[in-house]
């Protein structure tokens, strides 16, 4: 719950950067008003979007998010989701329920603490 760090889909591009940089984790769930996941929005994210010259200051997160980014159920195994990550080229992944609602979230850095790297 409170330590995932997730915004609405409405949010501003200002309110996602605070709630990523509040949890630590470089991205931010991205939820519609079923709270299920509707993106996820990253540290990439936002450099493309300065590489874009997007108007930080009113653009709205749903339009530099990534749709569909790569995603795991709660099941799956710390060497899986490792071989995920390296294979997408991604720092960490949304743990989401078979109801699309986000569940959990990690980095690559978790997998390190926890010795899985």
């Amino acid at each position: 719950g409170e330590a995932i760090p997730a915004v609405p889909v409405t949010a501003t591009l200002g309110e996602a950067l605070v709630e990523m940089t509040k949890k630590g984790l470089g991205m931010t769930a991205v939820l519609d008003g079923e709270r299920r996941l509707a993106g996820i929005f990253t540290d990439g994210d936002l450099r493309r979007a300065l590489d874009r010259n997007v108007d930080l200051r009113h653009a709205r997160v749903a339009d530099v998010m990534t749709r569909n980014g790569k995603t795991v159920t709660p099941d799956i195994l710390a060497a899986e989701a490792l071989r995920l990550m390296e294979e997408n080229k991604i720092n960490g992944l949304m743990v989401i329920d078979e109801h699309q609602a986000v569940v959990g979230a990690f980095n690559m850095h978790d997998l390190l603490r926890a010795g899985v790297v």
